[in-house]
């Protein structure tokens, strides 16, 4: 009984760091309604257009950043080096920018918050200005 009750204990103390593995993609957008596939996010983020919107401004957290690194794996599903390497191409041929970079949550929400239109994720749980509208959660 007791190994069992070690294990509940244990299982119980992690439950907070799954949450945190999680990614809100938010919006500025009027339409609270507007939900976005995975395909679509990605899509946004890595060619800056989706099917449903062409007024989207995607917004990343700069490289290193926590919330980067689980968006790329869970959404993009590249690592950073393949990313970093993509957004030279691009900017080398003239083609596409990367997405602004910010450097922490804060200005991350500050931007979204005032720009309509921009997008960005965040850690799952995050506390959000009442009209960002969360458009993608990822499990």
């Amino acid at each position: 009984m007791l190994k069992y009750t070690l294990i509940l204990l244990s299982l119980l103390s992690f439950s907070p760091a799954f949450g945190q593995d999680n990614i809100w993609v938010v919006a500025n957008v009027s339409d609270s309604n507007i939900a976005l596939s995975k395909a679509e996010v990605r899509t946004l983020f890595m060619n800056n257009s989706t099917s449903s919107s062409s007024v989207l401004e995607p917004v990343s957290m700069m490289p290193g950043h926590r919330a980067r690194s689980i968006f790329n794996a869970k959404v993009i599903a590249l690592p950073e080096s393949r990313i970093q390497s993509y957004w030279a191409q691009m900017r080398f041929s003239g083609r596409m920018t990367a997405p602004k970079e910010m450097d922490s949550l804060q200005a991350m929400l500050q931007y979204l918050d005032e720009n309509e239109g921009a997008v960005g994720y965040v850690p799952a749980g995050t506390e959000l200005p009442s009209h960002l509208t969360v458009v993608y959660a990822s499990l």
